[in-house]
């Protein structure tokens, strides 16, 4: 039994270590002045980033300064999972495991999920087992090198799947948003909402629910409250002790690097990783979105 993995670009997975350890990545595509580019790793994520804030428009509300550029992204589709799920079984692979964005951001686990009863028609010696990471970026990180570790240890296939839904619910996430002009740009906020919560200065904090869906965890009135506010939200109130953390940024690494400093005042030891996002994951929260995920992950599965 060879188990090898796929997953798709809102991981944020480091296209190196996806190489070294065999892992294939599906990329979404980015819609940019009606062009549709692949998230791949060629997609220059610096020049993306600057499209939010270099193209302006205007609205007559004095108080507020809106940019034209909106953000689009697509899943992936059917075919092109169908196409990492053939390289894994050229590559020696008799069982495959999926690790997917949430369900509740994006329908990239249905393309992968109808791929999977696709490809299985014509290669019904494979196994394909599909995992909702009931989030994006690096929780799905966390699930495939917990993966990889569970397959050194000599798991099955469909044990390690069980295993990383299980676990899946034990990473925490929250994300400051700076700016709630995206969630405006995106649909995501009605116009007499945003206006408010500009003038109000209201920089909102949000979590992933155990369903996998973004829901409302508080806010804050300035970029340093809200950075405060993040570390204690994760931690409940500093009761608990993740394994490590990593903070996700996309255009703001200066708010990462100040993150990290806040979380090592309180835990001096802690392991932190730092990372900068791709495109679809912030596409719609901000590139000045700053996320703090948290590893509550089992030991057990780690040694």
């Amino acid at each position: 039994m060879t188990i090898r993995f796929v997953t798709d670009s809102t991981s944020d997975l480091s296209w190196d270590y996806a190489k070294k350890n065999k892992v294939e990545i599906v990329s979404l595509y980015i819609m940019i002045h009606g062009e549709s580019h692949l998230e791949d790793e060629n997609f220059d994520k610096e020049s993306y980033y600057k499209l939010f804030e270099e193209e302006h428009a205007f609205l007559h509300i004095p108080q507020l300064k809106l940019y034209s550029f909106v953000p689009q992204t697509s899943q992936p589709n059917p075919g092109d999972f169908i196409e990492a799920y053939q390289k894994q079984v050229d590559d020696g692979a008799t069982e495959i495991i999926v690790v997917n964005v949430t369900e509740g951001l994006s329908g990239t686990i249905n393309s992968s999920s109808l791929a999977a009863k696709q490809f299985l028609r014509n290669n019904q010696e494979v196994k394909i087992h599909i995992v909702d990471a009931k989030s994006a970026s690096y929780p799905e990180v966390f699930l495939i090198r917990m993966g990889l570790n569970l397959v050194k240890k000599g798991y099955e296939a469909e044990k390690i799947a069980e295993v990383l839904r299980e676990q899946a619910l034990k990473i925490k996430t929250i994300i400051l948003l700076p700016t709630l002009r995206y969630l405006w740009k995106g649909g995501r906020l009605r116009i007499y909402k945003y206006a408010l919560g500009s003038l109000l200065r209201k920089k909102p904090i949000v979590t992933m629910n155990s369903e996998g869906y973004v829901e409302t965890a508080g806010s804050a009135t300035t970029v340093e409250e809200g950075l405060n506010e993040s570390l204690r939200l994760n931690t409940e109130n500093f009761a608990k002790n993740p394994r490590s953390f990593t903070i996700v940024y996309g255009s703001r690494k200066d708010y990462a690097e100040r993150m990290a400093e806040i979380i090592l005042e309180r835990y001096p030891k802690m392991e932190i990783e730092i990372a900068q996002s791709g495109g679809s994951v912030l596409s719609h929260l901000g590139p000045e979105s700053i996320g703090v995920i948290g590893d509550y992950t089992d030991d057990e599965y780690w040694k």
